[in-house]
């Protein structure tokens, strides 16, 4: 059982960054990395969350998922404003949510073809068994 355990993780690890890697070229053309588009999804699925809830949802420090945040700001992706308190909230802006369609659809097709060995069904299991996880 033990030597199961290990073998799990070390085809994680390996599929993880097969997964990023091959991501990261499909994301290339807009610039965008991994953590990026990521940031740019959850700005855009949860608009007005703070860089702590943010970094939270994308499994990110609070520095990291900060400096996330600045790139894409400065590249006119998101806006931030002032919430309660302290509080800094963040909102996709036109541009990045369009940008977001395009990375989406990249993402989409990189994702088919690297489990493009595994039927509707089985892909659907991996998703749900992922999401125990996640």
């Amino acid at each position: 059982m033990d030597s199961e355990m290990i073998d799990i993780a070390v085809l994680l690890r390996r599929v993880q960054l097969r997964k990023q890697a091959a991501c990261d070229q499909a994301l290339a053309r807009w610039e965008m990395t991994l953590p990026q588009w990521g940031m740019l999804r959850a700005v855009a699925t949860r608009p007005d969350s703070s860089t702590h809830a943010l970094a939270l949802v994308t499994g990110q420090s609070d520095q990291a998922a900060g400096a996330v945040v600045a790139r894409l700001e400065q590249r006119g992706l998101l806006e931030r404003h002032n919430g309660r308190g302290k509080t800094i909230l963040h909102r996709a802006t036109t541009t990045g949510t369009a940008l977001l369609n395009d990375c989406n659809q990249a993402i989409t097709r990189t994702m088919r073809a690297s489990l493009s060995g595994l039927d509707d069904n089985e892909i659907h299991t991996l998703r749900d068994l992922l999401g125990r996880f996640a």
